[in-house]
């Protein structure tokens, strides 16, 4: 008997019989990553059977592990008295690996000084009198000023990328023959950048705690109906709204926080950002550039905070849920984190088509979530629905009362994205 397909964790799109050998995610072809003679979603998650696998067969005693440590301590210390840190030589490779530093040479003054909070390198020049200094970053031209005898040239800020970032300071002669000042090369990493460029899609929790989250893109159409139902069942929700819906309904996002619920960001006016669409790759369309996205999610924040005088959450969801590690990156020097949803939590009641394949009606939507707890459970789980609907009838929120009071039944309590970024007891 053929196994039943699922949409895949990381491509709703997409329906695959294959899971992840690790944590049973359904994965399709592009995400499936096969080590140690089966398939995974991730490299971690291979590297954490095989850890697994290794205890299970050798299962080590305390009295080796105590051994086990012994010796490396040994050798760490062994290292460190052996091989003390060398002083790095001031010439020749600081040259090229230099922050915070100086640099003069034939008529140029250049300082630069990183900032790490924020990640930004400021460069200070001063030189020759009218001439045209270009700055490039990793390959692009950032910014051009034209030099002055005694003033010094205060260039803005460069936002570095995580990993090397290659810096080069051109200058054109009066003929216009283009010769190099200075360049060098600075290596940034961020802790805080690389929490935020995880994609989250469910929580570690001991209770039975799930996400309802909806997300309002253009239609308002069914809005007030939800939110009768979650106030009456006294819920509070995640909501991701596009700037757009914040515009057009402002009377309803005033009631989502008055009512208790949080509110993420989901972009301006839901683009697309990668082709996953046009041809299943999570390549980003050439017409998403960094300053467009990033104008996607400042908007939206800007508008929410001058029309309703708070913030938005630090979240944000993609639409279509197209999403890969550079949109990830813009997103995350912002200061946004993404929220996706769970594997088979996606409610599927944007489609609004009797006749496709993915169409579900309300009774169908409760009747999948009540089977998807009674197998696998809905602790930490994220649930995703939307607050507008273009269906003539049959609508999604006509079963949701029905499901809240089936899950309270069954001993479930309903949090917002927030909560479960706190610990819980």
């Amino acid at each position: 008997m053929a196994r039943s397909k699922e949409a895949c964790i990381n491509h709703p799109q997409k329906f695959t019989a294959r899971k992840c050998y690790y944590c049973k995610a359904p994965i399709c072809t592009e995400c499936q990553q096969k080590r140690y003679h089966h398939f995974f979603c991730s490299l971690k998650h291979a590297n954490l059977w095989l850890l697994g696998d290794l205890w299970a067969r050798y299962k080590p005693t305390r009295e080796l592990l105590w051994l086990g440590l012994f010796i490396l301590l040994s050798n760490l210390l062994m290292f460190l008295f052996f091989f003390p840190a060398q002083k790095q030589d001031p010439g020749g490779e600081k040259a090229l690996t230099r922050a915070d530093s100086t640099y003069t040479g034939e008529g140029w003054h250049i300082d630069s000084l990183r900032s790490g909070l924020t990640g930004r390198l400021q460069l200070v020049i001063r030189g020759r009198e009218n001439q045209s200094l270009n700055v490039v970053h990793n390959g692009s031209l950032v910014q051009s000023v034209v030099s002055r005898p005694d003033d010094m040239l205060t260039l803005n800020p460069l936002q570095l990328k995580p990993g090397n970032n290659r810096v080069a300071v051109w200058a054109l002669t009066a003929s216009g023959t283009p010769y190099l000042v200075d360049s060098f090369t600075v290596w940034y990493n961020s802790a805080r950048l690389q929490k935020l460029r995880r994609s989250v899609h469910y929580f570690k929790t001991s209770g039975k705690r799930v996400a309802l989250t909806f997300d309002g893109g253009s239609s308002n159409k069914g809005t007030v109906e939800i939110l009768d139902i979650l106030k009456k069942n006294n819920i509070r929700c995640t909501l991701f709204l596009t700037g757009r819906f914040m515009e057009n309904f402002p009377g309803l996002v005033r009631r989502m926080v008055a009512d208790g619920h949080e509110i993420a960001n989901h972009t301006y006016n839901h683009p697309h950002a990668t082709r996953l669409e046009l041809d299943g790759s999570n390549e980003t369309r050439v017409t998403m550039t960094e300053q467009r996205f990033k104008s996607q999610l400042a908007r939206t924040d800007s508008i929410f905070s001058a029309r309703f005088e708070q913030k938005l959450k630090p979240y944000w969801r993609a639409p279509f849920g197209e999403i890969n590690p550079q949109i990830l990156g813009w997103a995350a020097e912002l200061g946004f984190r993404h929220i996706g949803w769970s594997a088979r939590c996606d409610s599927w009641d944007w489609v609004r088509d009797p006749s496709s394949t993915l169409y579900r009606s309300a009774e169908q939507i409760k009747r999948h979530f009540l089977d998807l707890e009674e197998r696998k459970g809905l602790s930490g789980k994220i649930i995703l629905m939307h607050l507008g609907s273009e269906r003539k009838k049959d609508f999604p929120y006509e079963s949701l009362e029905a499901l809240i009071l089936e899950l309270k039944k069954r001993g479930y309590t309903f949090i917002k994205v927030s909560d479960f970024m706190r610990p819980l007891s």
